[in-house]
């Protein structure tokens, strides 16, 4: 059974390395995350048959349940009103196998990383992972070029920068939460390469999200003494002159155009966009219109995007009843990481916080890192109780 496990733990740490890149690589026509997620949960099946037991936290995994059961179940009235056939619409096949994807990732991250050493490895692979995704975004990068932002095929560059922010708390816990200083190099290594990556994506959500994940810092230079504070500051000066030498000065006034593009914008038309979803959700506010219908009953207002809002597609597809279920998760996501203490809760925070703000002008909610950051907030309350519960009392 240990070997079996092991084999298991390492699809699992495959799995988190695939996930920044998804479908970046393939074999045989499959990306290399769902081959990883498949063999994982296919071991971690045996392993159950075989007598290791169930783990789960009936709350946490009773609301990604009855979640990704009403979005199946929406399959069964998803409305198709227009001719509508594009390679960019997400049909409802797609979407259905997406939402099935994620129950299996939250149902498996609790069977395989049992102890605290085994999630610091599951944040080594992340960290891995993005670092594959950062040197995708940067090998062509021209330094001193007049480029506004930088994309490359297959991923859009606000995508980027939200799953890149996201690993920066768990790479600031490695550099100082850890003691191997393995993992404390590739922590540091991993923080100013990515957010060089994120500025040169000039995405502003990408930005804003970049600022709150290298906030997981303050406590550490906050117990730091004179010294310590001073070089934090020398750092940020240093930081910020390295910033306006190797960033475009288009890219870098795009950025600092988010507040006007707040205040007196339409977020990139975003704004127009959910107005039009919200006089199409009052035709259906209960059910919605049903599994991945957005694109097409917003198409008859000539608008050939996706909702560019996570909880503005949520409420359009699968109605107030979705919605109250997708936030359920949420809500208990944020709970668990309250109960935990110290930077550990701080940096896990800021992980679903950033979490939330890309899904605010993204939409991202069938995303498996979305659900893997979510089941990792539980995942460490679960851990943490069931040490506590192990440790004899003295």
């Amino acid at each position: 059974m240990n070997s079996i496990r092991s084999i298991a733990i390492f699809f699992m740490m495959l799995l988190a390395f695939a996930l920044p890149t998804d479908g970046a690589v393939e074999i045989a026509g499959m990306s290399l995350v769902k081959i990883a997620g498949l063999m994982g949960f296919g071991l971690m099946a045996v392993l159950i048959m075989m007598g290791a037991g169930l783990h789960a936290v009936p709350a946490f995994h009773s609301a990604v349940l009855l979640y990704v059961a009403w979005v199946v179940l929406s399959y069964t009235w998803s409305e198709m009103p227009v001719p509508y056939e594009t390679s960019q619409a997400v049909s409802s096949e797609q979407a259905l196998k997406s939402n099935l994807y994620i129950l299996m990732i939250s149902l498996l991250l609790f069977q395989l990383v049992n102890t605290q050493q085994d999630m610091q490895k599951l944040y080594a692979a992340l960290v891995l992972g993005s670092f594959w995704l950062i040197y995708l975004m940067v090998k062509d990068y021209q330094i001193g070029g007049n480029t506004v932002r930088q994309e490359i095929k297959q991923f859009d560059a606000n995508e980027v920068s939200v799953k890149l922010a996201m690993v920066l708390p768990l790479a600031i816990y490695l550099v100082t939460r850890t003691k191997q200083w393995l993992w404390r190099l590739l922590g540091l290594a991993y923080i100013p390469a990515a957010a060089f990556t994120i500025l040169i994506t000039g995405s502003r959500t990408g930005s804003v999200v970049m600022v709150l994940g290298l906030s997981g810092f303050l406590p550490t230079i906050l117990r730091s003494g004179l010294m310590g504070k001073a070089a934090s500051i020398l750092v940020v000066v240093v930081a910020l002159i390295g910033i306006a030498n190797v960033i475009p000065a288009k890219t870098i006034e795009r950025i600092f155009s988010t507040g006007k593009e707040i205040s007196t914008g339409t977020l990139n038309e975003r704004s127009v966009i959910w107005a039009h979803a919200y006089e199409e959700w009052e035709e259906s506010p209960i059910y919605g219109h049903g599994l991945g219908s957005f694109r097409r009953i917003i198409n008859p207002y000539n608008i050939d995007y996706t909702a560019h809002n996570s909880f503005v597609a949520i409420t359009a597809e699968q109605g107030i009843i979705g919605t109250v279920l997708y936030w359920a998760v949420i809500v208990f996501a944020f709970t668990s990481v309250w109960r935990l203490s110290g930077d550990e809760r701080w940096l896990l925070l800021l992980m679903l916080l950033i979490m939330v703000i890309g899904q605010m002008s993204l939409t991202l909610q069938d995303r498996m890192y979305i659900w893997f950051s979510y089941s990792l907030a539980v995942l460490n309350l679960y851990i943490k109780n069931n040490v506590q519960n192990k440790t004899p009392k003295t």
